[in-house]
């Protein structure tokens, strides 16, 4: 089991930002791309992989110009670039909540990344433990936590209530600038990576939360999470889900490219399963039109979401898929 998460990937949106960095200070990492058969265009990519080994490498490589790297990097993230956990989270309806998916679907980041949130009366812990041992990443610990306040405090609009803060390894960086960012001084070289809080943080609303866009976020995760060990039918359905959530039609090149395929290659396989992108690409749509109307969005919103060219063009795959109007479904569907 040690050595199959050595093996392991993350797909933290981190990595592009540390690699523009590096690149800034003089100091690409093009041979550390080339080792693990990384493009740079991949690393824009919402389904980039990169190995553990070489995540951790570009930390300690910015960690030498920062040291600071593992709690500010967060503040080089642009406004809504952002991992589509911290999305979920986001759009969750309270703190306990937020961090409770973020917990529930950590392994869509990577399957080695573990978070827990236990509750032991007025006192809440929240923990990061990355399980592949041989690769403990020191700056990516501070980072989750960091992330975490930032976070919460944008969502909450106040200042987490912090009691306790602690980190299985050394301080990577002056002290002042953990204070800075906990409002209180870490202990180090305690074991684990944590952050206590008062218990009634869990109950304070988030001003972000959306129940629509939590009810496609939470989708697309559970999607992905299953798409992590599961079949290539399973990874191109998550795909296809993915990027009309984004807004985009998905179309058979950028699919096949985020399985790593050339399209030709992705058709054969699919073949292979006995089906086509096509197919798929109906299926998915299929199953969002009846998450979109049960969310009471209308035929003409559910029609522009889903990639068709006209609401008509929606009401004749209704028909195909239920046998009923697109009108008949959702009035069915809301009640």
């Amino acid at each position: 089991m040690q050595q199959a998460l050595k093996s392991e990937t993350t797909t933290s949106i981190a990595s592009r930002f540390l690699v523009a960095m590096l690149d800034a200070a003089g100091k690409p990492v093009d041979d550390v791309l080339a080792r693990v058969g990384l493009s740079r265009d991949q690393l824009s990519g919402p389904e980039l992989a990169m190995p553990l080994e070489a995540f951790r490498e570009l930390w300690a490589r910015v960690a030498v110009i920062r040291p600071d790297i593992g709690i500010t990097l967060v503040e080089q993230f642009p406004e809504g670039q952002m991992h589509i956990l911290a999305h979920l989270a986001l759009r969750s309806a309270t703190v306990g909540a937020a961090l409770d998916n973020v917990c529930r679907y950590a392994g869509v980041t990577s399957k080695a990344d573990q978070l827990m949130l236990e509750r032991n009366g007025g006192v809440v812990r929240f923990s990061y433990e990355c399980r592949a041992d041989a690769i403990r990443n020191p700056w990516m610990a501070e980072h989750y936590l960091s992330m975490t306040v930032v976070f919460m405090t944008r969502a909450t609009g106040r200042m987490p209530p912090i009691k306790n803060v602690e980190f299985a390894t050394a301080a990577q960086a002056p002290i002042e600038v953990y204070q800075s960012r906990f409002g209180v001084a870490p202990r180090f070289d305690t074991g684990r990576n944590a952050i206590e809080f008062d218990a009634e943080f869990l109950s304070w609303p988030l001003l972000t939360h959306d129940d629509y866009l939590y009810a496609i976020l939470e989708r697309v995760a559970k999607m992905h999470q299953v798409a992590v060990p599961a079949s290539l039918l399973d990874k191109v359905r998550a795909d296809i889900a993915r990027s009309f959530v984004k807004g985009k039609t998905p179309v058979i090149d950028a699919i096949a490219a985020a399985c790593r395929l050339s399209p030709r290659a992705l058709r054969d396989r699919l073949a292979q399963e006995q089906t086509t992108f096509r197919s798929l690409l109906d299926e998915v749509r299929r199953d969002l039109a009846k998450e979109h109307f049960s969310r009471g969005l209308s035929v003409t919103e559910t029609a522009y979401l889903l990639g068709f060219s006209e609401p008509a063009a929606l009401q004749h795959a209704c028909k195909r898929w239920f046998k009923k109007s697109a009108g008949d479904l959702r009035q069915q569907l809301i009640g």
